[in-house]
């Protein structure tokens, strides 16, 4: 019994370190869209008509602009950053796979401290809409899509 548990920890052991490299080998292309959202006037963004059903289902404010629209070309565990209004930082970084699914840290800072963090688990190829701090009589809203290669 105690020799067939070893077996195991050492083939799991093997299957660790190889299918490592294979992982740090994909990019991940990821899209972040900075969205400033409030209750003004009516206003969409023609950038946004893509995703304006959904911001519109989740979110119940009139007016949508994008301020930025920033592709990344990221490989696991490598942080990228986003220059948001507000002397802010938002740092993606995509952490992993679980099945099918893209693991991100995404932590935004002000002044190098982390004032908002959280994970996220994002379907290949799709994107998902977070709510972040508040700016100009809204929010800034973050639409980040993923896509592993």
């Amino acid at each position: 019994m105690i020799r067939l548990i070893k077996i195991l920890l050492i083939l799991a052991g093997i299957f660790c370190f190889f299918s490592q490299p294979a992982l740090a080998k994909n990019r991940v292309l990821t899209d972040v869209k900075v969205i400033h959202a409030s209750t003004g006037p009516n206003y969409v963004d023609p950038s946004l008509k893509e995703i304006i059903s959904e911001l519109k289902s989740v979110f119940k404010y009139t007016s949508y602009r994008l301020l930025k629209d920033q592709n990344l070309d990221q490989r696991f565990n490598q942080e990228s950053r986003v220059n948001l209004p507000g002397k802010r930082v938002l740092v993606v970084m995509p952490s992993g796979m679980e099945g099918k699914r893209i693991r991100y840290q995404i932590n935004i800072q002000k002044n190098n401290r982390s004032i908002f963090q959280t994970r996220v688990l994002l379907k290949n190829n799709s994107s998902i809409t977070i709510g972040g701090p508040q700016f100009k009589n809204g929010v800034l809203l973050f639409n980040i899509s993923g896509s592993v290669q």
